[in-house]
């Protein structure tokens, strides 16, 4: 009698364990099923799909690693020319223009901006890949307005981006800034272009209406647009381009080589890359530079 009686329990038992195992496996299987759905859908809310685009884009990569090398170096090129002209030909470039200092700067820039930023792309994509001037609007993001990306990504992005800076901004960039302004090669004296103003009304305003497009507009051509698509094969080639960007601005070093190590949270790759166009960029673009510093006067004193 005990015998049958431990027999029974045992079969009880075991098949409680058998019963326990298929349901603890099914309950595993279902949470993967919920979580990779829910993973999903959080990467579809943010990733705009468009099959065709990125096969047309990835076309004209850059395909060895001489070419990704040149193409990150022309990222640098128009930076290293407005320092060079900007720095040590700046007193030559005003005697032999008889303009300020403040003049020479601004010129220098809309000249990089509006001229090398706005040609160079469309000029390299006519005669270098052969597109026209329709299909290089299109590689260069401008085919998709992108409701959803401007009115909800985009702010998303935008908001985290900021208060995940704002640690960094009070606590590493001001002893960075200070330490960068220290080299003579670098040092922003009270003739530099950024406590002069680059908005100054007093400037031929189809040149400052030049600027102000080649800045907002040009700039997210240039690197989010063109160079951001033909480094596409570079592992992390949002964060190249991020990096790039930032060093691109010699002529002011102190301030965007400051903000290097912040490149890995700054969201303009990101948008270009998951919307697929490039107006949240450079939505961003006008976000950072007229209020952006204001919220970090008021939340860290740091601007």
């Amino acid at each position: 009698m005990t015998e049958n009686t431990d027999s029974v329990d045992s079969e009880v038992r075991y098949d409680q364990e058998v019963s326990y195992r298929i349901n603890a496996h099914f309950e595993s299987k279902w949470r993967d099923y919920v979580m990779s759905a829910i993973y999903r859908k959080f990467v579809d809310f943010f990733n705009l799909s468009d099959q065709k685009y990125v096969c047309f884009v990835r076309k004209f990569e850059a395909k060895t690693k001489k070419e990704i090398a040149f193409y990150l170096f022309l990222g640098l090129l128009p930076g290293l020319i407005a320092y060079i002209f900007i720095y040590p030909l700046r007193e030559l470039m005003m005697e032999w223009t008889g303009l300020s200092a403040h003049y020479v700067q601004l010129y220098v820039l809309v000249l990089m901006s509006a001229g090398w930023h706005m040609c160079v792309p469309f000029l390299m994509l006519r005669y270098k890949d052969g597109l026209s001037l329709k299909e290089s609007l299109v590689y260069l993001g401008f085919a998709r307005l992108d409701l959803k990306g401007l009115l909800l990504v985009f702010p998303i992005l935008t908001i985290l981006f900021t208060f995940l800076a704002l640690p960094y901004v009070k606590y590493v960039y001001p002893p960075l800034f200070e330490w960068l302004n220290g080299f003579q090669a670098f040092h922003m004296g009270e003739w530099h272009v950024f406590y002069q103003g680059y908005y100054d009304p007093n400037f031929p305003l189809p040149l400052f209406l030049l600027g102000l497009i080649g800045n907002f507009i040009g700039e997210e051509i240039y690197f989010r647009g063109y160079l951001l698509r033909k480094v596409g094969r570079l592992k992390l080639d949002w964060l190249w381009i991020a990096i790039i960007f930032q060093f691109y601005h010699m002529w002011q070093i102190p301030i965007n080589w400051a903000y290097v190590p912040l490149a890995v949270i700054i969201p303009e790759e990101i948008l270009v890359k998951l919307r697929k166009n490039i107006y949240g960029a450079i939505l961003l673009h006008l976000f950072v530079n007229f209020l952006w510093g204001m919220i970090n006067m008021y939340f860290v004193g740091v601007r």
